[in-house]
């Protein structure tokens, strides 16, 4: 795999990899390789960006990263922990007690408040939110005149980033969008990106993000591209332009 590089790599330990990971669907001469042995480390404390055309693999890598989907073959850690060979009870809890996500949906509960919302997942495991976290976590994305409020009463950003708090309140070991600006305006998107980046950068977050957006990509600190289910290249602290130049290389 060539490299594109404008700064180093910082981190060294791995939050998430994938060994040798490959999907695919359909059986026999009709199998598609949604993804093709895929090697890959994302690295702690770090955000990293994943992109590719559409067809790419870059949903289905990050649904076999998040324990939400299995490979065909290969093997995911998360840490230290191999999970791809966990029953799905086991998969459950370590997706509920480790992982963040944040979709293009927001999956917000209607009836509950922005706060409720915010700790539900905690409350459901039957542990005690972390007060200050929460409270450093509700300032950061800006939402501290906001938590009285339900989801029908807040615009579609302040619901995206009240979805980014509640994936940050149980403190996971790594947070995993999947096209979180999707359905916002650039406004809002801006935001959102600049929540996920002060997570990283001042509450130390792992953050892992697919995206079609080159912009999106330029928050992160890495970005790895994808095309026919093979990881192609990667960029560090690259610009739009950059990851837009690149893209357009890839045919996306």
């Amino acid at each position: 795999m060539s490299v594109i590089t404008n700064t180093p790599q910082i981190s060294t330990a791995s939050a998430a990899r994938a060994e040798g990971l490959s999907k695919f669907y359909g059986t026999g001469d009709a199998a598609i390789p949604a993804l093709d042995n895929v090697t890959v480390a994302l690295a702690e404390g770090q955000f990293t960006a994943i992109m590719g055309p559409s067809g790419s693999g870059k949903s289905t890598l990050l649904h076999m990263l998040a324990g939400l989907d299995r490979p065909s073959s290969g093997e995911v850690y998360l840490g230290d922990t191999e999970i791809t060979s966990l029953g799905d009870k086991a998969l459950t809890l370590l997706r509920r007690d480790r992982i963040g996500f944040i979709f293009q949906s927001f999956n917000l509960l209607p009836t509950m408040t922005a706060a409720e919302n915010i700790v539900l997942p905690i409350r459901i495991a039957g542990r005690k939110p972390d007060d200050h976290w929460v409270a450093s976590i509700v300032e950061t994305v800006g939402l501290t005149g906001r938590l009285s409020h339900r989801p029908s009463e807040l615009s579609g950003g302040q619901q995206q980033r009240v979805a980014a708090a509640r994936a940050l309140a149980s403190k996971p070991q790594i947070v995993f969008a999947d096209e979180p600006t999707g359905a916002l305006d650039s406004k809002s998107g801006a935001e959102l990106l600049g929540f996920l980046r002060k997570a990283v950068t001042e509450l130390g977050q792992t953050v892992v993000m697919v995206t079609h957006d080159p912009t999106a990509a330029s928050y992160a600190d890495r970005v790895i591209f994808l095309a026919d289910g093979h990881v192609v290249d990667e960029m560090h602290a690259a610009s739009a332009d950059e990851v837009l130049d690149y893209m357009k290389h890839l045919g996306a």
